[in-house]
């Protein structure tokens, strides 16, 4: 036991730096639309109703980090509970490992290796379960070993006790750590088989394993005043335990929804993707090797390895990589085995050199450091790699677009209007006014489908509602007449035809331009905001098509944006002559572009076969962020 007192300080410095690493890389504030970190934005901090399987544990957890005053926004908040979780599953897998494989080193360079991989990493930086689930199977193992070593020399049962909690814990909110249960029955009745006849000894276990899940409570008790983002939760007893057993996804494991066909090669590159081709080879040296040192250790390690594999490829779901999380983390435990006869091996080089040239005993450990740092390069020198690669995708650090369009979406809406759209779309929505309290006169309509899009419209529309769509809709043009309002597309009953517009500049084939401005800065710093008004004079037989380019000193143009008229949905052949249509069209600067010394060029041209039908030039104005 000597031997394992440094170890915390290690584990320690590693979730310390796996922290910074996570925090200086973690998304600001809302990063994605069409995932569940967005729900968790909104969800978390109005102590709503998660999806399936509700996730009670971090509902609350997150609850109260989101209240916490610092960073710039809750789910700012929210992705930093996430690196801390993180990083804090990165300190104790090293602990796992340093137990499993006996070796600091070779623990350290296999939790390094995990700590660098693509999918935890990106967990780490956004409102994630994830995380939290990764601390929990790294916990539960941790205690399992130390319950272990604690029973061979004659101690309690207390860290026992403490794995059945964390076990309880962990089926309260992923419920994938029971996948571990057979194996940790495994290993503890191995461990210690008077376990099977003194029963009085799991009565503790059994309760501490039993009282995490009293947080399911949480769900009918919440629900008799908020239900699911999606409406789809209800507070009776089938439905909580339909909800807590996640019924609805029952058809990932006995179907094929998404006709997903993997092979155990993808299985494989995946895992190559994830940690690398010499950690995977540690690995299996580490099964191979690992019997003749720790039967016990490495049956439990390997049927747990086992269950996570085998669940993962029987789940048939796009994002299947998150799924393997455990496994990852298990297969670089099995690759610090692996390496631990490198490491015994470079040892004993180093204390035959130490000896040979009669190094002080002090410097020792330097000695030992410089025998160590060739493995250490040859082993991290494909992840950090791969880190040097993938920066822009694994940095979110500067990923405001996704914050830029919501804040746009509630600034574009009139008073009392409603937002209509896919779930993201409306959830991003409900994270403004329900979390940060802007807007809170809009409303929401989530429909996924086409026909329940068409309803919601008709059914503000009736209710002399303005209503807004957040994307094209089939059909609409033709219905209703059509306007962008920043990112959204205002909706209102069909214009009647007029008389032609006075005054603006005439296109060609029926079009006149009423008005343009065009202002940088706007819905983001790095974007220039064209607006337009057009009408038509006469009834419009072809389809027409808009450029709009942002031009430099030297006629060059250096962003386009080539467009259906008002964010692809009301097509020139659908405008009723004499309505005023309303368009905007957002081009993106890069990086290097002065925002404010360029000129906007629209032309407006034929989409059959790109013919020129007019064009206007407009000065770029400059507006505060």
């Amino acid at each position: 036991m000597r031997r394992l007192r440094g170890d915390p300080v290690v584990a320690a410095a590693l979730t310390a730096a796996a922290f910074v690493l996570y925090a200086i890389t973690a998304a600001p504030s809302v990063a994605t639309v069409f995932d569940d970190s967005l729900e968790f934005h909104v969800v978390l901090p109005t102590l709503g109703i998660a999806h399936p399987s509700g996730y009670p544990l971090y509902t609350l957890l997150g609850r109260l980090v989101s209240a916490l005053p610092f960073g710039p926004d809750p789910a700012g908040r929210l992705n930093l509970l996430s690196a801390l979780l993180a990083a804090a599953a990165v300190g104790v897998l090293f602990l796992v490992a340093r137990r499993f494989s006996g070796s600091r080193p070779a623990a350290a360079i296999a939790t390094a290796i995990f700590a660098l991989s693509p999918t935890w990493w990106s967990q780490a930086t956004i409102a994630e379960v994830y995380a939290l689930h990764g601390l929990l199977v790294a916990l539960f193992l941790l205690f399992l070993l130390r319950w272990e070593d604690e029973r061979l020399a004659g101690g309690s049962d207390r860290f026992l006790r403490a794995a059945a909690f964390v076990c309880g814990l962990g089926l309260a909110h992923h419920r994938m750590i029971a996948l571990l249960v057979p194996a940790a029955l495994v290993f503890v009745f191995w461990t210690d088989g008077r376990l099977l006849r003194e029963p009085r000894r799991w009565i503790a276990p059994a309760l501490l394993g039993l009282a995490p899940l009293l947080l399911y409570l949480y769900l009918p008790l919440r629900g008799q005043a908020v239900t699911s983002l999606d409406g789809a939760y209800e507070p009776t007893l089938r439905g909580t335990v339909d909800w807590i057993l996640a019924s609805g996804y029952r058809v990932f494991i006995t179907g094929n929804p998404f006709n997903i066909d993997r092979s155990w090669n993808d299985y494989a590159a995946l895992l190559l993707k994830e940690l690398g081709a010499l950690t995977v080879i540690a690995a299996l040296q580490g099964i191979l090797t690992a019997f003749r040192r720790q039967a016990r250790r490495a049956t439990f390690l390997l049927l747990a390895t086992l269950s996570q594999i085998g669940f993962g490829t029987i789940y048939k779901v796009q994002d299947i990589a998150v799924f393997f999380i455990p496994a990852f983390m298990l297969v670089c435990i099995w690759a610090a085995w692996g390496l631990t006869s490198y490491v015994d091996a470079l040892s004993q080089r180093a204390s035959a050199a130490g000896a040979g040239f009669h190094v002080p005993r002090r410097l020792m450990p330097t000695v030992f450091a410089a025998f160590l740092l060739p493995l250490l390069v040859v082993m991290l020198f494909e992840p950090v790699r791969d880190v040097v690669r993938e920066r822009p995708q694994r940095d979110r650090s500067a990923a405001w677009s996704t914050y830029h369009l919501g804040r746009d979406m509630v600034e574009s809406a009139a008073d009392g209007g409603r937002i209509v759209g896919l779930g993201g779309e409306v959830t991003l929505v409900r994270y403004f006014r329900d979390v940060l309290g802007q807007r809170p006169d809009l409303r929401v309509a989530r429909a996924d489908s086409e026909a329940d899009r068409m309803a919601a419209v008709e059914a503000a529309l009736a209710a002399g509602e303005p209503v807004y769509l957040t994307r094209e809709l089939a059909g609409a043009a033709q219905r209703y007449s059509l306007d962008a309002a920043g990112p959204l597309i205002r909706t209102s009953p069909k214009a009647a035809p007029g008389p032609a517009p006075e005054g603006g500049q005439p296109m060609g084939a029926g079009v006149v331009l009423l008005r343009g401005e065009v202002l940088a800065g706007r819905p983001a710093p790095r974007t220039v905001r064209v607006s337009l008004a057009w009408a038509a004079t006469d009834p419009i037989t072809e389809e027409l098509k808009v450029s709009a380019r942002l031009m430099n000193a030297a006629g060059e143009a250096v962003a386009t944006v080539d467009t259906v008229p008002v964010r692809f949905a009301y097509p020139t052949t659908a405008w009723v002559p004499g309505e005023t249509v309303e368009d905007v069209i957002d081009l993106p600067l890069r990086p290097e572009d002065p925002p404010c010394s360029y000129t906007a060029l629209v032309i407006l041209y034929r989409a059959a076969d790109a013919g020129e039908v007019g064009r206007v030039t407009l000065p770029v104005g400059c507006i505060g962020n």
